[in-house]
């Protein structure tokens, strides 16, 4: 097989993963170009991390080293080096969302064009279609996103929480933020820890398999929906009685003042759903 041909398939199988990554950038309205950009930052730095250090220095890979193993031009790996890592990544990201967001250029030209906005700078109510009176949504849409459908425009904005419907035609403006739906920095950074400690201990297996690590799970059962309710707090309860026994036996067994170095290690029960 050519490598091209593997590259392309593994990186097919590994695209699965992002699903749920994508499903949070959907949710609080992420674009592509934005989080491809943090992700590039990311790879860069994994890159420091991972790679081997020199043999008789023992530092860390150079820039050019990094820069060969992630496909980053040396210069940019340099710049993230220097910003210190992903916040590096903030001024291209907002670069790329008055780019490529064109939600995000609606709402900004609604608060800051004087044509859109009240004497006192508050975003007007605008009737949806064009008239010789009042400006409309039609007029903000092409403006600060020309060749888009108005429709299709609202529908996304509404479905972010960016703006709700006074009248059936006149369109209110809300928030330039999204509706998070619990997609909250916090909330997210522990799921994204979870979803780290998973992700390399699945990896890990694959890529060292003389040092595994435990991962089981279930074959696939298949229930009704009420089952399926009357099952989840049976899973809760008999998991984190596992987890006490478990916790409890290994930290008994953990002999204080050891000054080896030491590890940290933990067990996770999760369940997940198909349709």
């Amino acid at each position: 097989m050519k490598p091209s041909q593997e590259h392309y398939d593994v990186a097919k199988a590994l695209s699965a993963a992002l699903d749920p990554l994508i499903d949070v950038c959907l949710a609080i309205g992420i674009t592509s170009p934005e989080f491809e950009t943090l992700l590039r930052v990311a790879f860069v730095q994994r890159a420091f991390a991972k790679l081997p250090r020199h043999v008789n220095t023992g530092r860390g890979p150079s820039d050019s080293r990094v820069s060969l193993a992630a496909g980053v031009h040396r210069s940019e790996v340099s710049k993230i080096r220097a910003a210190g890592g992903t916040s590096s990544a903030k001024g291209t990201m907002q670069t790329k969302e008055r780019l490529y967001s064109k939600s995000a250029r609606v709402l900004t030209g609604w608060t800051t064009d004087s044509r859109f906005t009240t004497s006192g700078g508050r975003p007007l109510d605008l009737p949806m279609e064009r008239n010789k009176q009042h400006k409309s949504f039609e007029d903000l849409v092409d403006k600060y996103a020309p060749g888009n459908h108005p429709g299709s425009v609202l529908k996304e904005l509404r479905r972010r929480g960016n703006v709700e419907l006074v009248e059936p035609d006149i369109i209110r403006f809300k928030t330039l933020s999204t509706r998070t739906r619990g997609a909250t920095e916090t909330n997210v950074a522990q799921a994204a820890r979870r979803m780290k400690r998973l992700g390399e201990t699945l990896c890990q297996n694959i890529l060292d398999t003389q040092q595994s690590r435990l991962y089981a799970e279930t074959k696939t059962i298949r229930l009704t929906a009420q089952e399926l309710t009357l099952a989840r707090p049976v899973l809760e309860q008999r998991a984190n009685t596992f987890l006490k026994a478990i916790d409890s036996e290994f930290r008994a067994r953990s002999t204080p003042g050891v000054r080896e170095k030491t590890k940290k290690m933990g067990v996770s029960v999760f369940s997940w759903d198909e349709e």
